[in-house]
């Protein structure tokens, strides 16, 4: 079974505007209807009182002339004086005496009886009356009663009565007309309502359309905000959405290609080693290997062991700083007291190497992980007297700057390749300065500096010096003491 299509924003938003516009005009139309009415019923129950008073005034002097009741006379001239009026005055006058009964018609209908209408009884009883009632042919009949006073009381009734036209008779004298209004208003509401309704929707079918492309994997479609306020706040809420699904997309593919390149990274590091310690573990097993070659066999098997070791526990190292598998303890510590452990951890090494090391100023206080910063400090140590000279000097010099606490380590050394200073913080790049592995290193010891920064929101950058050598530069927020 095919399933029942859905109507789109655009049709819901055109039949809703032509069932609001026709209802409208359909209640309208008869509020003013009813009130159009309403309006000519006044005027002509006003039109009616003037002439049934008058009507009665006439009355009353034949009355009172007569000394008692109508005579013959009065009646017969009332009744031409109505008959007279009648072609002018679109109603129909009537006199009844103190019973009700019609004694002068504008019509010549005489004798007829009234005494049960309301209004009748009304003027009867010294009153003002008036009533309204439907005709057969649909009409509205107008009845207004005035009391004819003689002798200070009723002598009888002038009764006024005539039609008009009612919303019914409206309706239907004009219905051709009426009609051919209704098709032109339904087919301008048309128009008009099938141009909102595509004004209206266009920002919608925009969001649909950007809602599809990004279902389909273009993360970078935005779309404009346009139309209403809420339709903006959609389109910018979409668009910040996209945004950040496109920078997660990105960061994922970029660390999928870290992934990739650390693990072809490892394996080319791990090449290496295991090379040469198959090599030496083959030419062994062959037998007939002088002491000396084979005493450097051996020797080769534990150095690429050693090495194997120092990369397995740098790569460790890195994944517990960067894999989030715990938070750093940290705590309030002096830059300087880690400075002078560091140090002095290294002195046998500097001393070997023949490098004096100097340390100047002094930092305030940091949230840290002693032990952290210690390894960090070390790393740039070792690697700064590494690359000086005998008898160089390596400085360590700490201070303040604006809310952070900085600690250089400066060397003397030939300084780092131009090309080299955006890589350094790489996994197993090394720069040209320091290519051979035969030095000891795994080529993380950096990149471990670095992830140990960021574990302590801070920063590390390297710089060549103008005077030569380079100058690391460690950066961690301070706090108040």
């Amino acid at each position: 079974m095919t399933p029942m299509r859905t109507p789109s924003i655009r049709t819901r938003l055109l039949v809703a505007f032509l069932i609001v516009a026709v209802a409208s005009a359909a209640g309208l139309s008869a509020y003013f209807l009813h009130e159009l009415e309403q309006f000519a019923l006044r005027k002509l129950e006003e039109r009616l009182e003037t002439q049934a008073r008058l009507v009665a005034s006439m009355a009353s002097v034949a009355y009172l002339d007569a000394g008692e009741g109508f005579s013959a006379a009065d009646r017969e001239r009332l009744q031409k004086s109505l008959e007279d009026a009648a072609p002018y005055i679109e109603s129909r006058m009537r006199v009844l005496d103190e019973h009700g009964v019609a004694i002068v018609d504008s019509t010549g209908d005489i004798g007829d009886e009234y005494r049960d209408r309301t209004e009748v009884q009304q003027a009867l009883a010294g009153q003002y009356g008036a009533a309204t009632r439907m005709t057969d042919q649909g009409r509205v009949a107008l009845y207004v009663a005035i009391p004819i006073m003689a002798h200070d009381k009723v002598a009888g009734v002038s009764y006024a009565s005539a039609t008009t036209f009612s919303i019914l008779t409206l309706l239907t004298d004009y219905r051709t007309r009426l009609l051919l209004v209704i098709v032109l208003f339904v087919a301008l509401t048309l128009a008009l309502t099938e141009l909102l309704s595509r004004w209206l929707s266009r920002p919608l079918k925009e969001l649909a359309a950007g809602a599809e492309a990004f279902a389909s994997g273009d993360h970078l479609v935005r779309i404009e905000p346009s139309g209403s306020r809420e339709t903006r706040a959609v389109a910018e809420a979409f668009n910040a959405m996209s945004e950040e699904v496109h920078e997660a997309m990105t960061e994922l593919k970029e660390e999928e290609r870290r992934e990739s390149r650390f693990v072809s990274d490892v394996s080319h590091e791990l090449r290496t080693p295991l090379t040469a310690i198959r090599g030496a573990a083959e030419t062994l097993l062959e037998g007939d290997v002088p002491e000396e070659d084979a005493r450097q066999f051996l020797t080769t098997i534990v150095r690429e062991a050693d090495r194997l070791a120092r990369l397995a526990n740098d790569l460790l190292t890195l994944q517990r700083i960067e894999g989030a598998t715990g938070e750093l303890p940290l705590r309030r510590i002096r830059p300087r007291e880690v400075v002078d452990r560091a140090v002095e951890a290294l002195t046998p090494l500097t001393d070997s190497r023949g490098v004096t090391v100097r340390v100047e100023g002094d930092a305030p206080t940091v949230l840290g992980d002693v032990d952290r910063l210690q390894q960090v400090v070390a790393n740039l140590l070792d690697n700064a007297s590494r690359m000086s000279s005998a008898g160089g000097t390596v400085t360590i010099r700490l201070r303040k700057h604006e809310s952070e606490a900085v600690i250089e380590v400066l060397d003397e050394g030939p300084g780092i390749p131009e090309e080299a200073l955006p890589h350094l913080f790489e996994r197993f790049y090394r720069a040209q300065i320091s290519r051979d592995r035969s030095t000891g290193g795994s080529g993380l010891g950096l990149a471990i500096v670095a992830a140990i920064m960021r574990a302590h929101a801070g920063s590390i950058s390297a710089a060549n010096r103008p005077e030569g050598g380079s100058v690391f530069t460690i950066r961690l927020p301070i706090i108040g003491d």
